[in-house]
């Protein structure tokens, strides 16, 4: 994830003068593994890095599990999750704006349990998408408070999803 991260940066400090601005994110994510239409709900926190250029975003993001949670005595850890994605930016009203991301995320998902079922940890990658309206925080001019929701992954067997409450920083 280092590396991922070194390599981004790099790309956002040399694009600097091509960006309007750059901004950094954190939030909480309760996510939704849902297989088979049963569920688990771990929670997650997330990290946003992002550089922005006449309402189009591009942004990296990392979570990290926070805990986990069970489907019939089997624990279900979505342990990490990557993506890059491509931010649509709505203009400022009244100081929100909706964004919608498109990208690609790879999800490391670890399932744990009695001995006599599935043990093992599985990486989902694939189209990933989210939509999110963020506000801006009265007096402090570079914050703004997010809502958003992101779907992972989605096969015909798991949909990964989460919902985000976070904050946001523009530089």
């Amino acid at each position: 994830m280092i590396k991922y991260l070194f390599i981004f940066l790099t790309l956002s400090f040399s694009v600097n003068s091509l960006a309007d601005t750059a901004y950094i994110g954190a939030d909480y994510v309760l996510a939704d593994i849902d297989i088979y239409n049963e569920n688990a709900k771990p929670s997650m926190t997330a990290i946003r890095l992002g550089v922005s250029n006449n309402n189009i975003a591009f942004e990296a993001q990392y979570l990290l599990s926070t805990s986990t949670d069970n489907i019939y005595r089997m624990e279900f850890d979505l342990e990490e999750s990557k993506g890059l994605y491509m931010v649509f930016q709505s203009e400022d009203m009244q100081g929100f704006h909706f964004d919608v991301s498109l990208g690609y995320a790879i999800n490391e998902l670890t399932v744990t349990g009695p001995t006599e079922t599935y043990n093992g940890t599985d990486e989902y990658k694939g189209f990933s998408w989210g939509a999110s309206i963020q506000q801006k925080i009265p007096y402090m001019d570079n914050m703004k408070i997010r809502l958003g929701y992101q779907s992972y992954f989605k096969n015909s067997d798991l949909a990964i999803t989460g919902i985000a409450l976070g904050l946001t920083y523009q530089f």
